[in-house]
């Protein structure tokens, strides 16, 4: 099977046992592979944020109308100031949330993919259904459990995923700065990606921008993204 048709069938989510088996090992061997999956993942996000962009525009609607009665005014030049202050914080504030939004995107499944139909009895295979079915308190609880016991790479890198689904950024960090990064192996930058999301997200720029540096230096699936994301920060 080539690779354009495992990876349509993969964004299907109806890979056979077999091609779910071929699709793990490209990810973990083939770059340029890895690079298409990552691309048409951004394709599916920017499609996405398309869909959402009138959103933006609530944010260019503040008009205020001069009140009629003279005694209001200097209330209402108070209330003006205090108004300017109050979006200069917002904005402040949310500028590095803005971009988290812009770039985070959910990383799919691709240790082992669920099959269509069938459901094996094992603690990977349940961690990896809650995953994909975005039933991450419980994911992050297998996956926990898994790394506890076993201490391997993908339980500790989809712990950390679960828990930036449930927005617990902090923990995120926590758990991402767990992983040996001098490994260099397939998961490797996409731990510093979201690692370095997650420091964008808690406003912490200057732990993100080593950890893009370092991505933008090397030929990796992440690192056109990170080129990008490297400007808006610097």
């Amino acid at each position: 099977m080539d690779n354009e048709t495992l990876i349509n069938k993969y964004f299907e989510k109806s890979l056979s046992e077999e091609e779910q088996k071929q699709f793990v090992l490209l990810m973990e061997t083939n770059v340029d592979f890895a690079k298409e999956v990552s691309y048409q993942k951004g394709v599916k996000k920017a499609i996405t944020l398309n869909e959402r962009s009138d959103l933006k525009k609530k944010l260019q609607s503040f008009e205020t109308s001069k009140p009629k009665v003279k005694s209001f005014k200097i209330w209402y030049a108070a209330a003006s100031i205090i108004l300017l202050f109050g979006v200069g914080f917002y904005f402040t504030q949310n500028a590095t949330s803005s971009i988290y939004d812009d770039y985070y995107q959910s990383y799919p499944n691709v240790v082992a993919p669920t099959v269509r139909g069938e459901m094996k009895e094992d603690s990977k295979s349940e961690a990896f259904f809650e995953y994909d079915n975005g039933n991450y308190k419980k994911s992050l609880e297998l996956f926990s459990k898994i790394y506890d016991s076993e201490n391997v790479d993908y339980a500790l890198f989809y712990k950390g995923l679960s828990l930036m689904e449930l927005e617990k950024t902090k923990d995120a960090i926590v758990t991402f700065k767990q992983f040996d990064l001098s490994k260099n192996n397939a998961f490797t930058p996409f731990v510093k990606w979201y690692l370095a999301l997650s420091y964008v997200k808690e406003n912490q720029k200057e732990k993100a921008i080593p950890l893009l540096k370092s991505l933008t230096e090397t030929d990796n699936p992440q690192q056109e993204m990170a080129k990008k994301l490297l400007s808006e920060l610097e």
